[in-house]
């Protein structure tokens, strides 16, 4: 277990762990933002990532309060044009959601203040990125509580309780 902050996020955990999921890849996150991040020594946006993940068959999850943003749509809905990413990358719209998730194949968690933003992600320059905080858990036993959260959250183990059915746009 490692405490990383800030920029360590995305040193430490976005580019040499989340970027090269094998397996699958869940995110539980409040916000999701247009995130530009390196991989094989280019910058590529986050939908790119989703899609060259794909294509190695890593299955992605994505659990979300607030609809993703623009930029965001507009750049997965162009490399969408064959339905692959729709068809591979699985969402929820939550309005509930606050956590903060990123389990990269069951044995690497992120779990602290980021969401799924570059300034979040630590993706971002000095002066634009949030000031945040991630616990790194590094092997399954140490993950595994947070797996069995998320896929708590994912098949509406909350839903029934939840007491926000009638403003959920997709309850279970």
């Amino acid at each position: 277990m490692k405490t990383l902050f800030d920029r360590q996020i995305y040193e430490a955990f976005t580019e040499p762990i989340l970027v090269n999921a094998r397996r699958y890849l869940w995110i539980a996150t409040a916000n999701i933002k247009m995130t530009v991040v390196r991989y094989a020594n280019r910058f590529v946006s986050f939908p790119d990532i989703m899609s060259i993940m794909i294509d190695r068959g890593v299955a992605i999850r994505i659990i979300h309060a607030e609809l993703p943003s623009g930029p965001f749509r507009q750049r997965y809905d162009r490399i969408d044009t064959k339905g692959q990413l729709s068809s591979c990358v699985e969402f929820l719209h939550c309005p509930r959601m606050h956590a903060k998730i990123f389990i990269v194949d069951g044995t690497h968690a992120l779990v602290g203040s980021s969401n799924l933003t570059g300034a979040g992600m630590g993706a971002k320059a000095r002066d634009k990125r949030n000031f945040e905080v991630g616990i790194l858990f590094e092997n399954d036993i140490e993950t595994k509580p947070y797996v069995e959260y998320f896929d708590h959250l994912w098949i509406g183990g909350q839903c029934k309780d939840c007491g926000r059915r009638g403003i959920c746009p997709a309850p279970l």
